[in-house]
């Protein structure tokens, strides 16, 4: 191996040592690492100096040498933009390398305007964040979590069912307007990522996040590496079928998946066709008597107040999760599930009815399975996006 590919290998590994520790000395990643005390010191020169990564904090404990330098990621002016491309809001935030905010925008997505309009939206929620930094900060890149199936191998997103895209080349749309990097891919998949990097509670290595929203899918982390599966496509958790004797039909064209079943447009068409049921006086209440007002959130506000109809429907939903979400802990043996999407914002109404159900599904060494809100919450796929580009910056690809 020549000295420039091995010099790279090692300024990797101590770069992404100093995120893992927050803070740490100079001697200290020489003990870790294994490198020489001259080589460590001359990386951390090139990581402070040169690509601005790291900055020195001062000096750390001594036992009887000389003091030891101490290290971190420089997050002043050092930014990364991630976007939620959603097909009711789109979300994005500028955050430093620990994912603190800086900004945070959001605005309606207005799907049936069409491809163009969305693309200018996304366009001016960038340059609004982008307006809001400092003269001297750096936005290295900018991620986009995205509903659909994107490759992997391409950058092409194949198929998204919730905007009616197929076939789009979507960083050829940005990069003609934002001369910046973008990286974007499966808005599910990004949640994962997202707590892989930035979770810093829970440190675990297999576990799964399910996006409860307008549909269903799942990002799959396996010894603590993401699954893409052939081309990119893998975490359609959706559409594995939980009831072979449904006759609902899901957008896929299969009967009986989890999706067509348990996502927040289920929720509330089931909701809509029951709006003239006698229990469903506090739903009526909170929808103003208008069956079109009726979205996912009302349902469980009307839940919560003690409306029999709504109760029975997120109780229908939770079942069929419970069911989704036993093959999948059974099959891969996940120690948590985080879930997330607007369904899962809903609280401890949510989560108390899946946790009274799951155990029914579950393999007796699977029962100690955590199920647990997505940690960003409404961020949730921001900040997977921000993880993307997070990737490139730790492995010195920026």
């Amino acid at each position: 191996m020549d000295a420039g590919r091995m010099n790279l290998i090692n300024k990797r590994a101590i770069l992404k040592l100093i995120k893992e520790r927050s803070e740490i000395s100079r001697s200290a990643i020489a003990k870790v690492t294994g490198m020489t005390p001259p080589t460590v010191t001359r990386i951390v020169d090139e990581l402070v100096q040169n690509d601005n990564l790291v900055e020195y904090v001062g000096v750390g404990d001594s036992s009887g040498g000389r003091p030891s330098v101490v290290v971190r990621l420089k997050n002043e002016n050092n930014y990364i933009i991630g976007i939620d491309l959603g097909a009711t809001y789109i979300r994005g935030c500028m955050v430093d390398l620990n994912a603190s905010f800086i900004s945070d925008v959001q605005i309606p997505t207005e799907i049936e305007k069409g491809f163009s309009s969305i693309i200018e939206k996304v366009i001016q929620l960038i340059n609004r964040l982008i307006s809001r930094k400092g003269t001297e900060a750096k936005i290295w890149g900018i991620g986009i979590g995205v509903a659909g199936l994107v490759n992997s191998d391409t950058g092409i997103i194949e198929t998204s069912p919730d905007f009616g895209w197929t076939n789009i080349n979507l960083r050829k749309e940005l990069e003609n307007k934002i001369a910046l990097p973008f990286f974007y891919d499966n808005s599910t998949r990004l949640m994962a990522l997202g707590e892989l990097y930035f979770n810093n509670k829970t440190k675990i290595s297999d576990f799964a996040v399910i996006n409860v929203g307008y549909g269903i899918a799942a990002g799959i982390v396996i010894d603590g590496k993401v699954v893409k599966g052939h081309a990119g496509f893998a975490g359609e958790f959706g559409h594995i079928s939980v009831d072979t004797c449904s006759d609902v039909i899901c957008k896929c064209g299969m009967k009986g998946c989890l999706e067509a079943l348990a996502s927040g447009h289920r929720i509330a068409s089931l909701a809509k066709n029951s709006i003239t049921n006698k229990n469903a006086s506090i739903l009526r209440r909170f929808c103003e008597n208008i069956q079109d007002n009726i979205t996912a959130e009302i349902v469980a506000n009307a839940a919560k107040e003690g409306d029999l109809v709504s109760i029975q429907i997120y109780d229908e939903i939770a079942e069929y999760l419970c069911r989704g979400m036993g093959t999948l802990v059974n099959l891969l043996s996940s120690e948590v599930i985080f879930i997330g999407g607007g369904v899962a914002l809903n609280g401890d109404f949510f989560f108390d009815l899946v946790n009274s159900k799951k155990s029914k599904y579950l393999l007796t060494p699977n029962l100690k399975l955590q199920i647990l809100p997505a940690t960003f919450g409404e961020q949730a796929t921001s900040i997977g996006a921000v993880s993307l580009v997070m990737e490139k910056v730790m492995n010195l690809e920026l």
